[in-house]
């Protein structure tokens, strides 16, 4: 296997594909973003976050439909894919384990988030570099299993027809074996996202706005940088199982 080959094909893929369905993807990151980032996070409607996240892996499936269909299909949110309506209960399971794994994380990681909101509130509410790093550290070890389990899953269990434990066996081993294509390919997504960050806030402060203008363009550019990488992360799921699982 050619690593950097498959890698460098995934990427240029993952762009090809953003440019020829450029609008549709910026109504999926937005709505993506809406949905899973800004709704749960509203006080009075915060009870939603465990049905989100359980009803993810329906959401997954049906973007990646999306992106194996025509390019100049229009993406249909609340049109469920025939497909996915068979294995509603395999996939709901599936978000049942990814909300109770996130319990368990939440629970193993309160002690450090608790120190952190201590000293947070302290009168120079200064926070200890060396204890936030170690809490992202421990969160990003923790998660990996789970990343792994369920990158894949969703897919396998309504292409691939099998039960759910099997499908996360399944999603676990695709990830062991291309694991080095998927990580290389998910670095340069990441580079080329931060890159644009940076170089679109460089670009802002050269026209010396005032701090409220420059907060206010500075936001919705990041919120759609942010809205096209998240297209371009269903696109790389999209990809990368349709190579290894020959979708």
């Amino acid at each position: 296997m050619n690593y950097f080959k498959l890698t460098k094909s995934w990427i240029s893929q993952i762009f090809d594909i953003l440019r020829c369905t450029k609008n549709n993807s910026l109504i999926i990151g937005y709505t993506y973003l809406f949905i899973f980032l800004v709704l749960p996070s509203l006080p009075l409607i915060q009870f939603l976050s465990p049905v989100v996240i359980i009803l993810w892996p329906i959401a997954v499936v049906q973007i990646v439909i999306f992106y194996h269909a025509s390019q100049d299909k229009k993406i249909k949110f609340l049109s469920l894919d025939p497909k996915i309506k068979k294995k509603l209960p395999q996939l709901v399971r599936v978000g049942l384990i990814t909300f109770f794994y996130a319990l368990v994380i939440s629970s193993i990681l309160s002690p450090q988030m608790k120190v952190i909101v201590e000293q947070t509130n302290l009168a120079n509410n200064a926070v200890e570099l060396s204890v936030f790093i170690k809490l992202l550290v421990k969160l990003f070890l923790l998660m990996i299993p789970l990343f792994a389990a369920t990158w894949f899953s969703p897919m396998i269990i309504v292409f691939q027809n099998q039960e759910v434990l099997k499908s996360l066996k399944s999603s676990v081993a695709a990830i062991l074996i291309y694991l080095i294509p998927l990580i290389m390919s998910w670095l340069c997504l990441v580079i080329i996202f931060a890159g644009s960050i940076y170089a679109t806030q460089s670009i802002l402060m050269i026209f010396n706005f005032s701090q409220n203008i420059f907060m206010a363009i500075s936001t919705i550019i990041i919120f759609s940088l942010t809205s096209i990488y998240v297209a371009a992360l269903f696109i790389f799921q999209y990809l990368s199982y349709k190579e290894i699982f020959k979708l």
